[in-house]
């Protein structure tokens, strides 16, 4: 996959070297640079570090025991990822080429565990604790004892909710029990633990369990085996279908980043109820475009080829609802990994290799489908992603040549003439920087008001789509916390087994479950949406303003060889127009820009469960003075059950609070320190390419000047100079030339 790709890009990478070492040797040379060179060196040093530092995200998605993780594995030639995780826990495992084998473990913060637990906490049951303003550490043993003592009392109806353990209470566990192994690699800020070489397989431990993975961020790979080029990061995204939304935030916030999804389906069960869910979000998301589908094959769960393909085929049948036309591959991911030839195996897997291999049908079928599937990556991770990146850059560099180019043209016709007509010949040039110097400040000027009108369009646009009012996201939210009810008879049941505050905390976890569920599958991808048709109105308004000033160059020259008239100025390298300007991913990586996350969990407070006990107090002393006076009741768990639904009535009012909290602070958040930094940073990526444009046409009157004065010795010096500059300035434009033909092969 990499061969070709790799050896364009190195060839890249050393043109550009080449160019930023002639650079400084005419630096070196004050006598003769201008102020060009300067700009020329940091446009170098830019190129040098989008090529070599631009990362292509891949993600690998799908339902857990699909084999994600086994096909990753696959790719890097090696067991190096834990198969079969569970999905109490969700973690991003991103895997590169390296130089030698690394793992590195990111662990959450100790703010960030015990935010998590303060969450999981609130209207606990039996936590007594939650009336005081004290906040929980984890690193209190008191605290722990206290937790520990809670979650004991818990009832086995609390513990387990519709026959799925509650997992508030699962998360709180497993924070205890990995405490005294986690505990002293956690610090105030994100940590990291790094296992290397021999160590490596350590990393996971903590992945597999999940009283340690319950404190990790994400997991970094790096892999000095596979056939991926060190610019392509794939990432392992566990638990789609985890019973924790939050998890399905996680994915979510790294699929906003990624060029490619790699959506993985088992054969053994084929498109499953989660899977659709999954990739309806993505769709609301509006990255489909960017998808392909691997039907990853059990040959031990199909009897033939013919039964593999009824079932693939009804898998593509079901995907094409969804997305019509999907690029579906067909293969086992573990028979290619088993075949490697560096990889171990056991007896047992050595004999399912055996018996799969002798299976030719089946096994020349998933090995042709391997290496279409390895075809289609080679052209959508190079040729299109890289291809754009190397094939701007390779244009920036061939400008910058150019300029050289007729740097060196210039000085050294002026210095063939006599002072008289070579000063003559720079009056001429005055009229052409007076015009270069007014379209550079035109340049800016229209930028300037572009952005200006840009951020004022976008900013009230943002700010409609975070109002609240029916059918915004907001608005939305609202509406499914008005809309949210309760069974009141079948929480008398509970009220019965459990009493009250067993039952509201269970009122309140269930509600908070499908709370948060619809905002993953439902708001989350909406704010996606939004977010890509602002970055497209952002490059296209841009590009519309600053189109013209890009073509414009090329008749400036024009102009300015009339304007020296005798000079030979070459081929116009300006000439032609571009269709596309800006790269919003390159943009983004180099400000260091992502959407903010979604993940920030809406806030509650334990007043509620006060004052829920509050009125059932105030209903249970009336029940009594009825009972007093001997008046009848229906039930004698009535005021339990007003109690409930006034408390329930209570959460829903302090939900709509928070999430009208929720947006307000994500509104503000999106608004400034998103769109309006990428507005900026657009247009200032523009600008710096039309500079670059102008610049290497553009001249320097005052160092010209001085330099037809040379005379003698000083000045057949300098004409040895310009023409060592120019034979390697030549080589140059000979190896970007070569460079761009291969780039467009």
């Amino acid at each position: 996959m990499k061969e070709t790709y790799s050896s364009v890009k190195d060839e890249l990478i050393n043109i550009n070297e080449s160019l930023s070492s002639l650079l400084s040797d005419v630096r070196g040379r004050p006598d003769v640079a201008d102020t060009r060179f300067e700009d020329w060196q940091n446009a170098s040093n830019d190129i040098h570090r989008q090529v070599t530092e631009e990362v292509v995200h891949v993600a690998v998605v799908g339902t857990v025991k699909s084999g994600k993780s086994t096909f990753v594995n696959s790719l890097f030639r090696g067991d190096y990822l834990k198969r079969g995780a569970g999905i109490v826990t969700s973690i991003i495992t991103r895997v590169r080429t390296g130089d030698r084998l690394k793992a590195v473990v990111f662990f959450k913060s100790w703010d960030e565990v015990n935010a998590d637990i303060e969450q999981a906490l609130v209207m606990f049951p039996s936590w007594d604790r939650q009336r005081s303003h004290k906040m929980f550490d984890i690193r209190r043993e008191m605290d722990r004892q206290s937790l520990q003592s809670a979650l004991e009392m818990l009832s086995e109806d609390t513990l387990i909710t519709d026959g799925v353990r509650n997992a508030n209470s699962v998360l709180l566990s497993l924070y205890l029990k990995g405490y005294d192994r986690v505990s002293s690699m956690i610090a105030a800020d994100s940590a990291t633990t790094e296992f290397s070489e021999d160590r490596f397989a350590e990393h996971r431990i903590f992945v597999g369990d999940d009283a340690l993975a319950v404190y990790l961020k994400d997991v970094k790979l790096e892999i000095n085996s596979g056939n991926i080029d060190r610019s392509i990061e794939i990432a392992d995204c566990q638990g789609s279908d985890s019973p924790n939304p939050h998890h399905l935030t996680m994915i979510q916030d790294y699929l906003m980043r990624t060029h490619l999804i790699v959506y993985v389906i088992s054969s053994r069960t084929g498109l499953r109820q989660a899977d659709i869910r999954l990739l309806s979000m993505i769709k609301k998301m509006g990255i489909m475009g960017n998808i392909l589908f691997i039907v990853n094959t059990d040959f031990s769960e199909h009897e033939s080829l013919e039964d593999l393909n009824n079932i693939v085929d009804k898998i593509r049948e079901d995907l094409a609802l969804i997305k019509p036309d999907p690029d579906v591959y067909v293969f086992s991911s573990l028979f290619n990994l088993f075949s490697v030839s560096s990889v171990s195996l056991m007896k047992r897997d050595s004999l399912r290799l055996a018996q799969w291999i002798s299976e030719e049908d089946m096994a020349s079928f998933a090995t042709s489908e391997t290496r279409r599937f390895e075809s289609f990556l080679k052209i959508k991770l190079t040729q299109e992603r890289f291809g754009l990146l190397l094939k701007n850059n390779l244009e920036r560099m061939g400008i910058i040549v150019a300029g050289i180019n007729h740097w060196i043209r210039m000085n050294r016709e002026l210095l063939k003439k006599d002072v008289k007509d070579a000063s003559a010949s720079i009056r001429k040039m005055e009229h052409h920087q007076k015009h270069m110097i007014q379209i550079k400040s035109l340049i800016k000027n229209t930028l300037s008001g572009v952005t200006a009108d840009s951020m004022k369009s976008l900013k009230a646009d943002v700010d409609r789509f975070f109002s609240v009012y029916s059918g915004s996201v907001p608005g939305q939210t609202i509406e499914f916390v008005n809309n949210y009810t309760i069974s009141v008879e079948k929480y008398r049941e509970k009220l019965v087994a459990s009493g009250f505050p067993d039952t509201l905390y269970m009122v309140f976890q269930q509600f908070k479950q499908s709370l948060d569920t619809f905002m993953a599958e439902t708001i989350n991808p909406e704010i996606a949406r939004f977010s890509g048709e602002i970055e497209d109105r952002i490059k296209t308004t841009l590009e519309s303003a600053a189109g013209p000033y890009y073509a414009m160059a090329s008749d400036d020259i024009t102009e300015l060889k009339a304007a020296i008239g005798s000079l030979n100025m070459g081929n116009n390298a300006l000439a032609g127009n571009r269709k596309s300007l800006l790269d919003m991913d390159v943009i983004k990586q180099i400000s260091g820009l992502t959407l903010p996350s979604t993940i920030a969990a809406l806030q509650y407070s334990a007043k509620v469960r006060t004052e829920a006990l509050m009125r059932l107090g105030l209903y249970s002393t009336i029940t009594l003075f009825k009972r007093i006076i001997k008046k009848s009741r229906k039930n004698e768990r009535d005021e339990q059950v007003r109690a409930l639904v006034d408390g329930f009535r209570l959460i829903k009012r302090e939900t709509e609070e928070s999430v009208i909290f929720h947006f307000e602070n994500y509104r503000e958040n999106f608004k400034f320190q998103y769109v309006s930094r990428l507005v900026e940073a657009a247009a200032d990526y523009l600008h710096r390419l039309l500079m670059e444009r102008y610049q290497s046409y553009d001249t320097d009157l005052m160092t010209m000047e001085e330099l037809i004065k040379k005379k003698g010795a000083e000045r057949e010096d300098i004409i040895d100079f310009l023409d060592r500059v120019a034979f390697d300035a030549q080589h140059l434009q000979e190896t970007v030339d070569k460079c761009r033909v291969a780039i467009e092969q």
